[in-house]
Order: C-alpha cells, then structure tokens, then sequence
C-alpha cells in the first residue's frame, strides 16, 4: 500500500514535471523560431585552438520584439561525456531590428583534447533569465577540419602550377554570390 502510494505520488510529479516543462518550451517556440544556417569549426591562424562559430536563423513570432534588447546564448559540449566545455553569449545582449535574420556567435577552443563537441543555441532576455525560442543543436567533429599549416615542400621536388582559370562570364562557368548577413555580431564571456 506505502508502495502504491508512492509511485502513486512519484507519476504525478513526473508527470506535473514534464507538463511544466513543455509548456515552457511551447511559450518560447511561440516567441520565436531559430534553425542552424550554417556550423563551424576552424583552425586559428596566428595561434593555437579552434574557432566554433555557429550561424542561426531566426523568425521573431511577433513585432513587439523589434527594437528590444536581447541575447542569444551558445553553449559547446563534449559530445563523448556530455560535459559542458563554454558557454557564450552577447556580453550586453544587442538590439533586435528585424523580425527576422541571422545572428553568428563565436568561441575559441584551446584545449587540443577536445575532438567532439555539441553546441546549442537559444535565444533569450538581454539578462539570460527567460528563454525566447527553441533550442538548436550542431555537431561539430574537430580532428576533421584542416590542419593550420600546409606541408613544405622539398626543395628537389618538381612543382607543376595548376592550368589557368576560365574568365568570369566564361560559357561553363558559375558565378555564385555570398549572401549578406543582417546581424553578424558575437563576443564571449
């Protein structure tokens, strides 16, 4: 009967628990959307360590958070034992002037052990109190991105140069343009 009755209680906790939950992921997924454009992770040129940078897209739900401070928060895990590695965020948040965008954030890794990361992103409050959107997720492998210098080459190998480019506007060739950005700003903490 004591049994009963705990697991009687314990169910609905869980399940008063997992509601509550939800529905506070639901109020912010209402606030807004957010989905990974792009995810990176670069060897530095000048020093040692990896850069993580992570592009979001976003789709504010509604206007009254044009001209609002807000903050976007990325947090970079180790995939293998789940550990948080860094969390980063704007320092003083920044001041929404789309309803929808893009929003880059930036890390440095210097620990050369790290090798598989997760990082997650929201959106938040400038205080990073309330959430505003749903949480996105990239998986990033860092023993798979280029080395930061090239090899040498001996002084007795032969060096052939690569056949010459066709000219811009050449039949055969595609000219593609990069895409602006509409917020392009990161710090860490």
């Amino acid at each position: 009967m004591v049994i009963a009755g705990f697991l009687m209680s314990f169910s609905l906790f869980m399940f008063t628990y997992f509601s509550f939950s939800s529905q506070v992921e639901l109020i912010a997924q209402q606030h807004s959307t957010i989905s990974v454009d792009q995810a990176t992770a670069l060897p530095l040129v000048n020093t040692e360590g990896n850069q993580v940078k992570v592009v979001i897209n976003y789709n504010m739900g509604n206007e009254s958070f044009l001209g609002q401070r807000i903050n976007a928060v990325m947090g970079i895990y180790d995939r293998i034992n789940g550990s948080l590695i860094k969390l980063t965020s704007f320092p003083d948040g920044f001041i929404l002037n789309n309803t929808e965008g893009t929003i880059q954030l930036a890390s440095t890794l210097t620990d050369p052990k790290i090798q598989n990361i997760s990082t997650i992103v929201t959106l938040t409050n400038a205080e990073k109190s309330e959430k505003y959107s749903n949480d996105v997720r990239s998986d990033l492998d860092l023993r798979s991105i280029l080395p930061t210098s090239l090899p040498v080459q001996s002084l007795d190998e032969t060096v052939v140069p690569p056949p010459p480019l066709p000219a811009a506007g050449s039949p055969g060739v595609n000219q593609v343009e990069t895409p602006s950005e509409d917020n392009s700003n990161s710090d860490e903490e």
